[in-house]
């Protein structure tokens, strides 16, 4: 009877690799031992090698549940069995082609691979293609918004993919689904294909080597776009290109080719909070700036880098941005970034474009790429404020900081029909409360404006608006809770037209409608430097913006989303200060 397995896991290289090219360089002997074997052979004409190793996984320690249990025992009772195994690791080889097809078994077979010699995406695309949107029982997606979320789903039952329920703001990262007319068979798919076969047929041989021919031909398609809109629209890239686009991005640096390039803190931060620096000496003063900006590698006092020869792919994975706390007066060593983490670019190479973001290089997919573009050039409104409100200086000279709060405080100041949202404290539902609905309320010609505002600046402060955007003008139309609360922050305001306002906002959600509101998403520029245009902003800031703008004009019916980009004097505070160790 032919030996038969019920599951494998498979690694595509990419073309033109050899058995030797695809391990990794040191990591398996070259010659048998009592506890290494290496074997090379032929099924169907193909080449094989397979490696083997014994390996020994003892513990030195004690496990803390059997030390928890000791602390209640006399010295001669006490347990001292301690966990040790043995078992096998192996990794398989075939020769396929142009292609390595690699299967790893036991808990050290992965670990032999070169991983920079395979294909990515392998697993994911075989199994939306070969699996379909129909038969899916787990999924794991990531929304890039001003943070990540890594979001896993899995159902009692095989079902659609839109059973998951998963936002157009997802993108699929794994799934696991039945073949297509075949419930026997599971794909389990990431960078590696996991094949699960259950019933009295499972994978011999011959149909493993059948199943090669499937899988390649099944990476090559691009059905996947169609059945999974969630998943091509960022894809990983291969640390060939990892390197080359590292490259390209040095050289426009050192060029100053920054108009697709700047800085951005990856974590959001309140910038009542903190300022940054880019050094954290003991003894020697460090520069604290307001507001990081690309300019700062070779700008200032606060320059980064001494000579545009030291900006390297090394050095700026070396060099650190640490935040400075206003409250403590002080530096934070345990809150920094890499400067390669800190920056946002997007590269043109080779007719594709590719994105920089939170230390990772996506390839961006054409199609995705330009339907964001013609959604920004065409369809987004661009709205002006009146040109008195041009100019409004936003600087602290007290904190040294350039604040959206004065911005907001001047505003309302100036403009009897607005009311100033953003230091409102309110709830949603049971939460806590600690929500604003928004930074400006105006009420103008009966037609209410809700406005969010934003320092224009990295792709992670502009997504927050664009998020914060869509989550408060949603709840503001569903949530009564929210609804009373904004109410009542109205009527306490003093405001002299807060009757018009709570006329206009009714009592019960059922007939709060967003055809009578118009929402604006303002940023803030500084006036010394050109005016920002809509289509250069941060590619998933344009993702962002596109989903808010499509859920409010299209789902909740607002009478009209646009986005305002606002010149204001800005101060660069940099001041030189010894710093208190932490």
């Amino acid at each position: 009877m032919d030996c038969e397995i019920g599951k494998i896991t498979l690694y595509l290289s990419k073309t033109d690799k050899s058995f030797a090219d695809v391990i990794e360089t040191g990591k398996l002997p070259e010659e048998d031992s009592d506890k290494f074997k290496i074997r090379r052979f032929t099924v169907a004409e193909h080449q094989c090698i397979f490696y083997c190793q014994q390996v020994n996984n003892p513990a030195h320690e004690t496990p803390p549940w059997i030390d928890f249990i000791n602390e209640n025992l006399e010295y001669e009772q006490l347990l001292n069995f301690r966990p040790s195994s043995e078992r096998p690791s192996g990794l398989l080889l075939i020769k396929k082609e142009n292609r390595i097809y690699a299967a790893a078994f036991g808990t050290r077979g992965t670990s032999w691979l070169d991983k920079k010699k395979f294909e990515p995406d392998f697993g994911i695309k075989v199994a939306m293609n070969m699996c379909g949107n129909e038969e899916v029982r787990q999924a794991k997606s990531a929304i890039q918004s001003h943070t990540t979320q890594i979001i896993d789903r899995q159902l009692t039952k095989p079902s659609n993919s839109f059973d998951f329920g998963m936002s157009e703001i997802e993108f699929l990262r794994y799934i696991s689904a039945h073949i297509q007319d075949d419930n026997n068979i599971t794909l389990q798919g990431k960078d590696c294909l996991t094949i699960k076969i259950i019933g009295e047929e499972k994978l011999s041989w011959e149909r493993l080597i059948y199943f090669l021919d499937k899988f390649v031909d099944s990476y090559g398609s691009e059905a996947y776009k169609e059945l999974f809109p969630n998943y091509p629209n960022l894809s990983p890239v291969t640390e060939e290109i990892q390197e080359t686009l590292d490259n390209v991005l040095i050289e426009n640096l050192v060029n100053e080719q920054l108009d697709t390039i700047h800085l951005a803190i990856p974590d959001f931060l309140s910038d009542d909070e903190y300022s940054f620096s880019y050094s954290n000496k003991e003894k020697r003063n460090n520069y604290i700036v307001s507001h990081i900006r690309i300019e700062d590698l070779y700008q200032g006092a606060q320059a980064i880098f001494k000579t545009k020869d030291d900006i390297t792919a090394k050095s700026i994975k070396n060099k650190k941005v640490y935040a400075y706390s206003h409250d403590e007066d002080k530096i934070l060593a345990n809150l920094c970034w890499s400067l390669y983490s800190c920056i946002i670019a997007e590269i043109q190479y080779e007719s594709q474009c590719y994105i920089l973001s939170l230390g990772e290089w996506r390839k961006v997919d054409n199609d995705f790429y330009a339907a964001l573009n013609s959604f920004v050039i065409n369809d987004l409104p661009e709205d002006n404020l009146a040109e008195h409100f041009n100019g409004i200086d936003i600087s602290c000279i007290q904190s040294s900081q350039n604040r959206e709060g004065i911005f907001n405080d001047k505003y309302c100041e100036v403009n009897p029909n607005a009311i100033k949202f953003d230091t409102a404290k309110l709830r949603i539902g049971l939460a806590r409360k600690d929500k604003e609905f928004c930074d400006i309320l105006e009420l103008e010609n009966d037609i209410a404006r809700i406005v969010q505002v934003k320092k224009y600046g990295g792709c992670s402060s502009i997504n927050y608006l664009f998020s914060q955007t869509r989550f408060y003008c949603e709840f503001f139309l569903t949530d009564d809770v929210f609804l009373e609360e904004i109410r009542g922050f109205i009527q306490k305001s003093g405001h002299p037209k807060s009757n018009d306002f709570l006329e206009h906002i009714k009592e019960s959600t059922e007939d709060v409608v967003g055809a009578n509101y118009e929402v604006q998403m303002w940023l803030l520029y500084d006036e010394k430097k050109d005016k920002p245009m809509k289509e250069n902003l941060p590619l998933m800031a344009k993702y962002e913006l596109k989903l808010t703008y499509e859920r409010l004009r299209k789902t909740l019916k607002y009478k009209r989303v646009s986005v305002v980009m606002i010149p204001v004097k800005i101060v660069n505070f940099t001041k030189a200060k010894k710093n208190k160790v932490t």
